[in-house]
């Protein structure tokens, strides 16, 4: 692979990890199988899950507003049709009925996205991803 294909494969990574954790903030969960493979996989509270049974989950919870904050993800690219990524994210939640600016007591949780990509005809997309928990509120 020369330079151009590396970063591209990175760019194209770590765009499709960032979108997946906009398109939860903005709920839009029937959008989400679009940016994995049709086997994926979502690992939360240490439990794999497919991503329709995450969809399933997450669509249980109450409609908090929500607010992933990551950094840049860094992408390990293992050959020319798989990665694996790292991000570290911070989710802020907020659970009332007020209107913008929310109130803001610190960060829900601080984690950390390990992701494994796969290269399909339609591009890269997630083919696994785990949201492991560094940091969480006390209660």
């Amino acid at each position: 692979m020369d330079q151009l294909e590396i970063l591209a494969i990175k760019d194209a990574c770590q765009s499709v990890s960032l979108r997946f954790g906009r398109l939860q903030d903005d709920r839009r969960y029937e959008d989400l199988p679009k940016l994995a493979t049709s086997d994926a996989t979502y690992t939360r509270l240490g439990e794999e899950l497919s991503l329709a049974d995450f969809i399933a989950w997450v669509k249980t919870m109450p409609p908090n507003k929500t607010r992933h904050f990551v950094t840049a993800t860094e992408i390990d690219i293992v050959n020319k049709d798989s990665a694996k990524g790292l991000t570290y994210y911070t989710l802020y939640l907020y659970g009332g009925e007020e209107e913008p600016p929310y109130p803001l007591e610190g960060p829900f949780v601080v984690g950390e996205y390990h992701e494994e990509f796969a290269r399909t005809d339609d591009g890269w997309k997630i083919k696994a991803r785990e949201a492991r928990i560094i940091f969480r509120k006390q209660k």
